[in-house]
Parts: structure tokens; C-alpha cells; sequence
């Protein structure tokens, strides 16, 4: 890692759990700029800045650069509050409706943060399973007053005061025709069944009851999610920060029987303790906050994942070679992305052989399908 970097995960580290950075690291000089460059592309300004705060004054960035990270904070808090009326709002409006509903990522995992207003922010995610899909986006639809966008497999996208809102049918997918019909009944189980008893674990949003997927299933939920985009775009710090404070606030409540069985299931057991090891390692989650640990605590791989992340920040946004495929036309740009997801695939089998063979052969077989029914 270069020195810019080191310092930019000594302040994430520092700023997760309230504690002082090591101001040894800052000391002989530091490339603000580039330090608060990373920390943008991983989204991560908010815990950044938080630690800076911890620093001896006269280690602190310029007065400009500092400036430039406070209002990037301030905004950030009053996304925070924007956002939560708004669950408040739609979700009050569904319960009134007898659509019950599930917050997925997002501000649901932003209350396992120390201040949950650093956590850099975005749309809203929510799930009410596939009965309640269209009744669910017509209610929201007439709160918003638009047509919601086009149906995907799994969700609709709509716009409420400013904000995008994912209603989801599905709340997650796996490649491969089988492992996604192992997942959908997972989460019928974990999310629908529970649902509709009004038996699964709640945030307080101002007096307004949200729903949340139980901890074994967002666990797994919220690292598969993260390692999809990896396997797409790309895996940034803010996916890995929301997995760490989770794992942090609700190991206890995890049925590690059910954990491992699903881990082997679906190929992720060399992927869940590989960035557990970074979670421990480089975030600095306690070792006994790890469920299934790995008996070595060190690998060889981290290195290499943590590469991966500096190139591409949060959700790839940061790849150079992405911003150019963006910008061609459009065969060349679906060249390029085919080149592009074939090394990918390249490297998430050097890192996860199992889970890559597992992706390769869904994702060839979905490009089958899709051509056939093209025809």
C-alpha cells in the first residue's frame, strides 16, 4: 500500500470505533488530497472525518481542504435526516395500507455505526416480497405521483421528494438456476414468513416502527451484495465498514448452524472468512466478533482484495477503465464491458476458485437465455 492509503485506513479504522488515530503515521507528511481523494471514492468522508477531529491541530489538512470535508459531513447529516422522514413516511403509508415492509441496507445499517450520520448515504431499499409487489408500488406510486421506472427481475425504481426508492420483490439473486432458487426460498423463509407474523427485529425510526431482516440472513445479505457488485463493478470500503459494524452489533444474535450450512451452500466460505479477515485485520473488528472465524488469522489474499478496492471505490465508481467504457458508443461499450466482466471473472477465480465457477456458469447461462428469448 502507499503511505496515502495506510493513512486513509488508520483514520477509517480510528473513526469506526471512536478511537484516536495513530498520529505517528501523519507525522513527516501527509498528501491531504489524495488522502480525502480515496476516502471520497470509498464514500467514506463522514467516519474520515470523524477521526481527523482526533488528531493534534497542527497535523490537521488545510484550512481548505478541511472546509471542503466538513460541508461534505454537513450534507451528509442532512441527507441522513432527509432520508429517514422518508422511510417514515412511506413506510406509515404501506402499514396503513396492510403491506407490511422490510428496510433493506442503507439506514437500516447505518444505526450499527457509532454516529449513524456518518455514514455516507444514498437511496432507499425497501422489500415486500412478491405478493404484495404491485400493490405496494401503486401506493408509493400515488405518494410520488410518477410511474415507476422500468421492471427489473427484482425491484421498481421510484423518486419521492428527490430520493430514489428500490422497492424490491426479490431482496437478493445468485447466479446459477439453483443456488437462486435456494436463496429465493431463503428468503421467503427469513423474510416473508416472519413478515406476515410481525416477528422480526425492529429500528425505531422516530416512533415509527421499521422492519429488518433477522441477523442471520442480513449477515450473509449484506456481504453476497457487496461481493456481487465486486464481481460487476467493483467492492468498496462503505460496503465492508456496513458488514463490519453489523457483524459488531449483532454476532450474538447469529445462528451459526444456519450460517455455516448456507456459507457451503451457495460457494461463500472462502469468500465470508477471506474479508473477515480484513475486517478484523485492517477495520479492526474484535477476532471473537467473527462468526467462523478461520484458524489462521492472516492470508495471503489480502493484499490482493484490498487492490481491488483501492482501484475501483465504492460500487467500481472509481475505475478508470469503467469511466472510459462509459463514454464510447454503444457497441464498443458493450465490448468493453464484456472484456470487462471476463476479467473480472479472471480475478474472482485467482480469489474465490468455488464461487467464481459458480458465478461464470450463471452468468453464461442467464447470457443464454436472454438471447433465446430474444428470438
Amino acid at each position: 500500500m502507499t503511505r496515502s492509503q495506510q493513512q486513509f485506513i488508520e483514520l477509517l479504522r480510528a473513526g469506526l470505533w471512536g478511537e484516536k488515530a495513530d498520529e505517528s503515521l501523519f507525522r513527516g507528511g501527509v498528501d491531504w488530497k489524495e488522502v480525502l481523494k480515496i476516502a471520497r471514492q470509498q464514500t467514506v468522508q463522514g467516519v474520515v472525518c470523524d477521526s481527523i477531529e482526533t488528531l493534534p491541530q497542527e497535523l490537521w489538512p488545510p484550512k481548505d481542504v478541511l472546509h471542503r470535508l466538513m460541508m461534505d459531513r454537513t450534507k451528509n447529516v442532512q441527507m441522513h435526516g432527509l432520508l429517514n422522514s422518508i422511510v417514515r413516511e412511506v413506510v406509515e403509508e404501506l402499514d396503513s395500507r396492510n403491506v407490511p415492509s422490510l428496510l433493506l441496507k442503507g439506514q437500516g445499517v447505518a444505526q450499527n455505526y457509532r454516529r449513524p450520520e456518518s455514514r455516507s448515504c444514498g437511496d432507499i431499499d425497501l422489500y415486500v416480497g412478491m405478493d404484495n409487489f404491485h400493490k405496494a408500488g401503486e401506493i408509493i406510486g400515488r405518494m410520488t405521483g410518477e410511474e415507476a421506472g422500468p421492471e427489473s427481475d427484482h425491484h421498481i425504481q421510484l423518486h419521492f421528494k428527490g430520493v430514489e426508492i428500490e422497492l424490491h420483490k426479490k431482496a437478493d439473486y445468485m447466479p446459477g438456476v439453483r443456488m437462486n432458487r435456494d436463496l429465493q426460498a431463503w428468503t421467503v423463509e427469513s423474510l416473508d414468513n416472519n413478515l406476515s407474523n410481525n416477528a422480526l427485529p425492529t429500528w425505531n425510526n422516530a416512533g415509527v416502527a421499521v422492519h429488518l431482516a433477522p441477523a442471520t440472513f442480513d449477515a450473509f445479505f449484506i456481504l453476497h451484495h457487496a461481493v456481487r457488485h465486486m464481481t460487476v463493478g467493483g467492492i468498496g470500503f462503505r460496503q465492508l465498514c456496513d458488514w463490519t459494524m453489523y457483524l459488531h452489533k449483532h454476532h450474538a444474535e447469529i445462528d451459526i448452524a444456519m450460517l455455516q450450512e448456507k456459507l457451503e451452500r451457495f460457494r461463500m466460505k472462502a469468500v465470508w472468512q477471506e474479508f473477515g479477515l480484513i475486517a478484523v485485520n485492517i477495520l479492526g473488528l474484535p477476532p471473537a466478533e467473527l462468526p467462523l472465524a478461520p484458524a489462521h488469522m492472516d492470508s495471503t489474499k489480502t493484499e490482493k482484495i484490498l487492490r481491488q478496492i483501492f482501484i475501483s471505490g465504492n460500487f467500481g465508481h472509481a475505475d478508470g477503465k469503467r469511466k472510459k467504457a462509459g463514454k464510447a458508443g454503444y457497441l464498443k461499450k458493450k465490448w468493453r464491458d464484456f472484456r470487462f466482466q471476463i476479467s473480472r471473472l479472471f480475478m474472482l477465480f485467482k480469489l474465490f476458485p468455488s464461487y467464481a465457477l459458480t458465478y461464470a456458469s450463471g452468468w453464461i447461462s442467464g447470457g443464454i437465455g436472454r438471447l433465446l428469448r430474444l428470438k
